[in-house]
Order: C-alpha cells, then structure tokens, then sequence
C-alpha cells in the first residue's frame, strides 16, 4: 500500500484507534489450555483453547435452499485488460459493484506462468471467459483449478458450472472435492508471487449484489501458505482433516487454514475468533453470512457488557437463528442486509476475512481465515462495514426464543 493511501486511510478511523497496535509478526506457538486465552493485541498469538463438544444451534447450512443463487444481472463481466496493471496488495476490494470483479480481472491479466485457482461456487461463466482470454493470450499459462463436486458436478459441460466448459483446454487441469464437506476456499495464487483472497463465490451475485470482500497479499509467506493449502488439494488429493492448527504468521497478516483433526473439531480460526472477541477493548464491527455457532455471540454479549462497542450486520436468512436473536435481545446493534463477507474487524485494527462462516460445518470444510494487523487497512474495512450497516434493516425479535 502507497503512503498516501495508507495515511488517508489512516485517519478515517485514527480517533477510533488510539493506542491500537500494529503488524504482528512474532511466531506463534500452541499454547494448550482449558481456558479461552486473552488475546493479545501485539501479535498474532492468540494460544488454543478446548471449546469442549460442539453443539450446533441452528442448521449448519453454508446456503439455504430458499434463497436464490443467482439472480440475474446487475452488473456486466469486464473485459480482459489487454495490459498488467498490477492489483495493489494490502488494498480490500469490496462488492456490490465493479470494484471487486475489476480486481479479480487484474490478477487473471496479470499472471504469465501458472493460476491456482481453489473456487466453491462457479455459477457465472465471467471468470473462465477471463481465464480463456488470459489462456489465448500466454499459451504457456498454466491453470489449474479445485472445485466442489457437489457444487460443480462431473458432466456438466459448463452447463450450470461453467468452469467445467475449460476441460480440454490446453494449460487447464480441474480436480474436485467428492467428499460431503465442502471445499469452500475462494483464493487465487498468481505466478507463485501474490494471492487474491476473498469472501466472493465466482458467481453473479457475489459479485454484483452481495456484499462481499477482497485482498491481494504479496507477502511471500501468506502466498506459500496458501499454495501449500492448494496443492495439498490439487495434488495430493488431501482434502481432509490436517494435523497442522497453527496459523502461519508474515509480516502483518496471519492465515489460518481447516478442517483439523480430530473430523468435527472447533477449526483453530474459531477458537481464536473467540479469544480476539474476549480481548477486545474498544469495538467489534462484524459483517456475517451463516451464522449459527452460539460461542461467538456468546463472547459478543459479554464484550457488551464490559461496555466494548459491538455492532453486526447478518444475512436475513440467518437474522431468526439463536446466535443473531441473543444480541438482539442483550439489546447489541444487530442489522440484516444482503451480506456473503465473513469479516470482523476487533478494535478498529485487527481484520478477520476469507472463507469460513461461523458454523460448525466450516469446521469440516475447507476454509481459510486471513487475519490482518494494520490500523490503515482496519480503516477501509470498517468503512465497508459502516457502508453496509448504514443500509441494513433491524431484524424483528422472534417471540418463542
């Protein structure tokens, strides 16, 4: 991020972030404990905690069957830029709107040897017409490419998924995940040199009507991180529970990757969520798309109540389950709008964004969690967040809760 940027950014939120701590950098041991660590506002040390059996309270559902997948254009798949300008890293991109997708377009039209694209939904056919424009433009691209089965299944065609229309075509190889968990990572590793890394599924919606959030991180650390989640995936086939919890930690960023083993065990991201809540001094602002785990809204209500300034934004489809009703009867300032983010930002400079929801099934799924120590892009992140709080609704309280 430029200077400039970084300073004016800076002081969106520099009232709101006195005394805030920036990049964490320490490395990070496990630090096993019965109880839920405080966390520690100078690094990324967070410790583990036994969050003991897990007990859903709602459907762990990543999407209801109610709500439409795609529903129609608002907005039009850009042209590939026939020249690289290059996606700023440590710069969030946000949807609805041009913004997002012009920022995935300039990674595509940036990468000259090899794309590693790890993609839940991919109901639009924008990104593989980008993909095939890039292909048709560097013939020695490599693409490679990890899907669901269960969202994109073998046959196709292209038909409903249309990144399976890009089997056959010299560069391009596609591996699926066949198990019922998901594999509901949305990253993009680019020549081995950077990583896009986002809440937004490849399809219409995500892009051009649900809120949605994106970072390019350069951090050579963060990107093998994630090139080794990709191909653990790609090539091993190992879409499974891992051993390895710990985050990897570089410069101000930490990324965090799931299932862990033992299957159905609280992913290390979540315990972690939960320590960041119970240490949080001054804010938490969170915008959320499935919702049903009740040991964060649990760890919300008691910041409260120790008069921490909490404040969300949920899907409505999830504003009726346990989790979003317990805050709105603590009297916490919940909202519902049209929202795919799975973002926190914790005392206006600690950022939690990528592809988990706090569900217990984004404990068996793939999913990473990237967390972000930098007072400048906490800034951009809490004005998504007032953006999208601004034109959310109040949710009614259901009575027989």
């Amino acid at each position: 991020m430029n200077g400039t940027l970084r300073a004016s950014l800076g002081l969106l939120v520099a009232g709101a972030l006195a005394g805030a701590c920036r990049d964490g950098t320490g490395n990070v041991t496990e630090v096993p404990t019965d109880d839920v660590p405080a966390f520690d506002a100078g690094t990324f040390d967070a410790g583990f905690f036994d969050a003991g059996t897990p007990v859903d309270t709602g459907s762990a559902r990543d999407a209801r069957a109610d709500v439409p997948r795609d529903t129609g254009p608002s907005c039009v798949c850009p042209t590939l830029p026939a020249t690289c300008t290059a996606p700023s890293p440590d710069v969030p991109a946000f949807s609805p709107g041009p913004t997002l997708l012009n920022q995935v377009a300039a990674v595509v039209a940036c990468a000259t040897t090899s794309l590693h694209l790890a993609l839940y939904e991919t109901t639009w056919d924008c990104l593989p017409s980008l993909l095939a424009a890039r292909l048709r433009a560097v013939p020695g691209l490599t693409v490679q490419i990890v899907i669901d089965a269960d969202d994109c299944p073998a046959g196709d065609g292209g038909a409903a998924c249309p990144i399976r229309a890009l089997e056959g075509t010299a560069g391009v190889q596609i591996v699926a995940d066949n198990r019922t968990a998901l594999m509901h990572h949305k990253f993009i590793v680019a020549d081995g040199t950077s990583v896009w890394v986002g809440s937004a599924n490849s399809s219409q919606q995500s892009y051009c009507q649900d809120a949605n959030d994106a970072v390019v991180v350069s951090e050579a650390g963060i990107v093998a991180a994630y090139e080794a989640e990709f191909q653990r995936m790609f090539h091993d086939h190992a879409f499974g529970p891992t051993a390895a919890t710990a985050p990897v930690t570089a410069g101000h960023y930490a990324a965090y990757f799931s299932p862990r083993m033992p299957s159905g065990s609280p992913a290390r991201w979540f315990t972690d969520l939960v320590a960041a809540i119970n240490g949080a001094t001054t804010s938490v602002d969170f915008v959320i798309a499935s919702w049903t785990r009740t040991e964060i809204s649990d760890a919300l209500i008691a910041a409260r109540m120790r008069g921490v300034s909490v404040q969300g934004v949920v899907a409505p489809e999830y504003a009726n389950d346990l989790p979003a009703q317990a805050l709105l009867r603590a009297g916490v300032p919940i909202r519902t709008g049209q929202v795919h983010s799975k973002m926190m930002v914790v005392d206006g400079s600690t950022v939690m964004t990528g592809s988990a929801n706090w569900s217990a099934a984004a404990w068996d799924n793939n999913e990473n969690s990237l967390w972000i120590r930098d007072a400048a892009i906490g800034a951009a992140y809490e004005a998504y967040f007032t953006r999208q709080f601004g034109v959310a609704t109040v949710p009614p309280l259901v009575r027989d809760r």
